[in-house]
């Protein structure tokens, strides 16, 4: 299609979708100079007033609904919601570079207060309508599917942790060391007011050095934020309660990662898509989400991942389908933009694919706003960039990390086919090549489907194989094709069944239950997994699920429960979690386990930054030491030098250590290097520290 054709076939794609946008409200007259001033103040005095009375989440009530208002995107309360989620997040992650530097931190009176007068100024400056008069009051069917879709991942999510103890949530809340590593972002965000990479100094004794600048941390500030004004206080309180609640926190974001891609998918379709045919489109993703292989990045930990994925799946519909103000398109793909970057740095590429298609495609109602464009560009661009910056100073080597070795569940060849067949169907038909949103999701996924292969090619090339990242890349990639699908729904055009009314409520819930079954969106029976010998390049890859088994089944059976839930339920019984005294545990034969125990400890802390090298190099000799006195086994060359290894680590460290054992052969060679090092170490003796309770 030539460039002419394609551009009035946008203008006219323009004028069907500004139809579901409510126009904006003709210009009030402005306010005299006593209401500017009592306005102006009020923004000051209401988070006064909540910070004195601890209901600082009200704030970011006020602050949602008032940004809503001034939006004029979408005729539904669900639709104008998301958008608005978009932007107050992205603006949140974005202004977080201020608050980092500024004298008061993310202290709630000073970014509510901030935040409110912004908007105060905003709402005078456009002359807009109160919040209350601008934003719609419809509501469809198919919101029931994405709220119940949003509460469904997000229980599934915290799955195990349903009717456990403090002890066995604490444990599975710091199920890996991925997830302690993120949680000690959050943590040291939450504790010393900002952004890591930009605070380096008071942080380095808390971080971990690999995560310090090299790590985008938007997902874990925006988690710290919302902590702050739920609790209404920059003092986390106790660690042990810190990390449950943090575990809330990425169980919450995993449903509105499903929330964000289902929505998505159904925004691109736009007004063509309704009835049954919608409600089976956002049950049938949303259904699938959360119960096929993304459930895996809930166990593995990809905390930053899952909310990466939910940003480009929001920046995806707005640049399939943008909103009818060009100046609204430019801000949201700009705001999400710089989100995504700061929250995962995989996906940056994708972030960029996407703006150029939105560019070209859309480029005829937007060259007219060129201004704000080169504004935004500048904000935006050193915004989006600025971590990534700090992390190559900080040491970062791009080649070396796409090149890492890890864990991951890789997507079926089927499901693959399936999402590609879906965006490509409906091209089948004229008018899908008539709607521009279908042209910018067809160029989307093609161009990144091509940056796929290309790093496909790069890592078989440079280390033989695929590994880590580029499942992850694959898994934005299905995102994107998730979204494009959408612009596919008209094909379903029969049978014409009833859309309004009992009826229609009927044939929707009919058509719900049916994409149910056809995606598999369920779980029932006993959990059948096979894990056969597992390679270092790609462990996940031989991972089998049998039967009726689903990732989400095999997560909720708590067959994936860390071994340490025993240890954790009696270390915090014996108040030995996160009670200021450095330590490390030699509980295991796995040194695995003991690295992740001790590094849970250290966390809960704050001094995993200093006892980095303890840790990571001298629990990595413990393999061996716990079972030492137990059914016979006795000092062998092997742990005899294992020994010596970690005495050295003990000695090398910076800060007097507890040791926890729980064999008395360890704790008596322990105790004879103590008196020769009392500076060093002390030991403490647990042997039922793994016993259950």
């Amino acid at each position: 299609m030539g460039s002419q054709a394609l551009g009035s076939e946008a203008a006219r794609a323009e004028s069907a979708d500004a139809r579901t946008d409510p126009a904006r409200p003709p210009a009030r007259r402005r306010p005299g100079l006593p209401v500017v001033v009592g306005l102006f103040a009020g923004a000051w005095v209401l988070p006064l007033l909540t910070h004195l009375t601890r209901s600082d989440l009200l704030l970011v009530f006020v602050i949602v609904f008032a940004t809503g208002g001034l939006l004029r995107v979408g005729s539904t309360v669900l639709d104008r919601l998301m958008a608005t989620l978009a932007l107050v997040f992205s603006l949140a992650m974005t202004a977080g570079l201020i608050f980092s530097l500024w004298p008061w931190g993310l202290q709630p009176v000073a970014v509510g207060g901030t935040a409110l007068t912004v908007l105060v100024a905003a709402y005078l400056w456009l002359g807009a309508p109160p919040p209350w008069r601008a934003w719609p009051r419809r509501v469809l069917g198919s919101d029931l599917v994405l709220v119940g879709g949003f509460l469904a991942a997000s229980a599934i999510a915290y799955g195990p942790s349903w009717g456990q103890d403090s002890g066995g949530r604490l444990a599975l809340a710091g199920i890996t060391g991925d997830r302690l590593r993120h949680f000690n972002l959050f943590d040291t965000i939450h504790r010393v007011g900002g952004y890591t990479f930009l605070k380096q100094g008071p942080s380095k004794d808390m971080v971990d050095p690999g995560m310090l600048a090299t790590y985008p941390p938007g997902q874990h500030f925006l988690y710290a934020l919302g902590d702050i004004f739920l609790r209404s206080n920059v003092n986390p309180g106790g660690s042990t309660g810190e990390l449950q609640r943090y575990n809330v926190w990425v169980s919450l974001g995993y449903g509105f990662f499903v929330l964000c891609v289902a929505w998505a998918a159904r925004w691109a379709a736009g007004p063509s898509l309704a009835g049954w045919r919608r409600s089976f489109l956002v049950t049938a993703i949303a259904g699938w989400l959360s119960v096929a292989t993304y459930t895996s990045a809930v166990w593995c930990t990809w905390d930053p991942q899952v909310l990466g994925m939910g940003l480009l799946g929001l920046l995806a519909a707005f640049c399939f389908r943008p909103p009818k103000d060009p100046r609204t398109h430019i801000v949201l793909v700009a705001a999400l933009s710089v989100a995504i970057c700061l929250t995962y740095e995989l996906f940056a590429p994708f972030v960029a694919i996407l703006a150029a298609v939105t560019a070209y495609i859309y480029r005829k109602r937007l060259l007219p706003h060129w201004k704000l464009l080169v504004v935004v560009a500048v904000l935006a661009v050193p915004a989006a960039l600025s971590e990534y910056i700090a992390a190559v100073d900080a040491g970062l080597n791009s080649g070396a990390t796409a090149q890492s070795i890890g864990f991951t569940i890789p997507f079926s060849t089927l499901a693959l086919v399936v999402m590609v067949a879906a965006c490509l169907i409906g091209f089948a038909s004229r008018r899908a090549r008539r709607r521009p949103s279908a042209w910018a999701g067809l160029l989307a996924v093609v161009l990144s489907g091509g940056a796929i292969i290309a790093f496909r090619i790069y890592q078989e090339r440079t280390i033989g194989t695929t590994s880590y990242y580029y499942p992850k890349a694959e898994q934005a990639w299905a995102v994107l094709m998730l979204v494009a699908s959408g612009t596919a729904g008209h094909l379903l055009r029969r049978p014409r069944l009833p859309q309004r009314g009992w009826a229609g409520l009927g044939v929707g819930a009919a058509a719900a239950v049916v994409a149910v079954v056809a995606t598999g969106s369920y779980w029932y029976g006993p959990v059948e997994v096979s894990k056969p010998h597992t390679t270092a390049s790609n462990p996940g890859a031989v991972w089998k699920l049998r039967g009726g088994t689903n990732w989400a089944s095999y997560w909720l059976s708590g067959e994936h429960s860390p071994s340490y839930v025993a240890a954790m339920q009696n270390l915090l019984n014996w108040r030995l979690l996160g009670d200021g005294v450095p330590t490390l545990v030699v509980a295991s034969d796995s040194q695995a386990n003991n690295v992740n125990l001790s590094l849970l400890l250290a966390t809960l802390n704050q001094d995993a930054g200093l006892l980095t090298d303890p840790i990571n190099a001298g629990m990595s000799t413990t393999e061996g030491l716990a079972s030492v006195g137990v059914d016979g086994q006795d000092w062998t060359p092997v742990l005899l030098n294992n020994l010596s290894q970690f005495e050295a680590s003990l000695a090398a460290s910076p800060v007097k250590l507890r040791v926890i054992v729980t064999n008395a052969p360890l704790r008596d060679k322990l105790n004879d290097w103590a008196a020769a090092n009392p500076d060093k170490i002390s030991v403490l003796y647990k042997p039922d520290i793994n016993n259950p309770r």
